[in-house]
């Protein structure tokens, strides 16, 4: 499959391995948590490699000691896809811009490259991504081994953006693979949670930088779903965020445009209304009921009038993550939207009747377009996101496993397909369902890595069905 390194590692001792990555590990009982502090792991080792070589030589004695190696960005996904108790190789300094073709709109870069740091690059060279996400603090590898995505009915999850990718396997060998090259393992990398190697570079289709346009409107639930098609084609990048405690759609639509910078937004009500005031309120709810539905009154109110902007496309298309939170969110495909927003508000108006299990913030719901990536939610279907969210005020666990089971009971019904940076109970006997290229996934992962280096305990779990308890890593506070 591929040549292997012209530096022959096994000549190494194992001493003189852990002698030289010895600047580049952090202090053996160091922890690791995701950011929104719900998954906490203690690894043997964490490793920070400064170049291609430390990854090498991570890999070497990661063979030699018989231990898993998980490769972790930043740490953002909501679950415990980053966590191992074994190795970790985190990528925060491989994050450089190798090469950039403004003519081709080509970028190849490092995959430890986070968001911002990538288009504050782009943007030097009059250029930006095609599609973002709510955020953009991940690595670049990170949201392509997810599939993670934007929203647009047209535009692809970020996967789509990847061109070509240059992976470290397993064996210590690098392997160059694209759609034409190596296609099944560029469709099993494309997406496939960091399990088929380390990407060290990826080359990314992107686009002149442009501004966004983003206008905000408010409609009733009913009036959303009656004219769901019209909207959903109505601007390039539409979403919605639904505040079941009002039965209110905020109906965001963004198109591109040429007109200048009017970023708006207001500090009274976006920072200390929308932001402390509403946090205020829903800490005081895990002790007062009302105090919840308060706060959701309150950030509905906030956002009911009709508003506009205009800026650069990345600042259009992130959202302010504001506080800590459990997170899920599920892909079902977009001929089921409107059934499944039906049961869902069923549920939420007439099953929980406690405030605290009800959504404290508006449910976002987006929408991509089909693609031929193996494990992409997005799989050969138009596809609709809907997700959920529970903050955690000041850090304070609030009530959300009830809401969450329910949530996904129902969008099960409809094929939902899990977000797979996100918690859920899925394993591989439901995938070889959802995904017909499940088991080519496989064969793969036994072609490259037949002794399981890449494969940590979510991926035990999940795609081998071994024992693995999804609350291994939890943080209990």
């Amino acid at each position: 499959m591929s040549s292997r390194f012209k530096v022959d590692l096994h000549d190494i001792p194992l001493h003189k391995l852990y002698e030289i990555l010895l600047p580049v590990t952090a202090p053996s009982n160091a922890v690791f948590s995701n950011w929104a502090e719900t998954f906490i792991c203690t690894p043997l080792a964490i490793f920070e490699p400064r170049n291609e070589y430390h990854c090498e030589l991570i890999l070497e004695l990661a063979r030699r000691e018989g231990k898993v190696v998980r490769v972790t960005g930043v740490g953002h996904s909501p679950s415990d896809l980053a966590c191992t108790n074994e190795f970790m190789l985190r990528t925060t300094h491989l994050n450089r811009v190798l090469t950039v073709d403004k003519q081709e709109r080509r970028v190849v870069v490092q995959g430890g490259i986070t968001l911002h740091q990538l288009h504050a690059s782009l943007a030097q060279h009059g250029l930006a991504m095609i599609n973002l996400g709510s955020i953009s603090d991940q690595t670049l590898a990170g949201i392509v081994t997810t599939a993670s995505h934007g929203t647009g009915i047209d535009y692809g999850v970020m996967s789509t953006q990847v061109i070509s990718m240059i992976v470290l396997l397993a064996d210590g060998s690098r392997v160059y693979c694209s759609r034409n090259e190596q296609p099944d393992l560029f469709l099993a990398t494309v997406c496939g949670l960091g399990s088929t190697g380390l990407i060290l570079n990826i080359e990314l289709e992107v686009e002149s930088s442009f501004h966004l346009e983003e206008v905000l409107e408010s409609r009733s639930f009913e009036d959303t779903l009656s004219n769901l098609k019209q909207l959903v084609h109505s601007s390039e990048h539409t979403r919605f965020f639904w505040f079941p405690a009002t039965d209110m759609m905020r109906v965001s639509m963004s198109n591109r445009t040429h007109e200048t910078k009017r970023p708006g937004g207001s500090w009274f009500y976006d920072s200390f209304m929308g932001y402390h005031l509403v946090q205020l309120l829903l800490f005081l709810g895990i002790f007062f009921r009302t105090c919840n539905t308060w706060a959701v009154l309150l950030a509905s109110w906030l956002v009911s009038s009709v508003s506009s902007r205009v800026d650069d496309s990345y600042r259009v298309f992130n959202v302010e993550c504001r506080y800590l939170q459990h997170t899920t969110e599920w892909a079902i495909p977009y001929e089921n939207v409107e059934p499944c927003l039906r049961k869902l508000r069923k549920y939420f108006h007439e099953i929980l009747v406690d405030p605290r299990e009800r959504p404290h913030f508006p449910i976002e719901i987006r929408f991509s377009a089909p693609d031929d990536i193996w494990l992409s939610p997005s799989y050969n279907q138009q596809t609709c996101w809907i997700g959920i969210v529970q903050y955690k005020p000041y850090g304070f666990n609030i009530p959300y496993r009830k809401l969450f089971e329910g949530f996904e009971n129902i969008l099960s019904v409809y094929q939902g397909r899990p977000h797979w940076a996100k918690a859920h109970k899925i394993g591989p006997q439901e995938f070889r369902t959802l995904y017909p290229h499940f088991e080519d996934f496989l064969q793969v992962l036994q072609k490259v890595d037949p002794k399981g280096l890449f494969r940590n305990e979510y991926m035990q779990r999940h795609f081998f069905g071994l024992p693995v308890d999804g609350r291994l890593f939890k943080q209990r506070k």
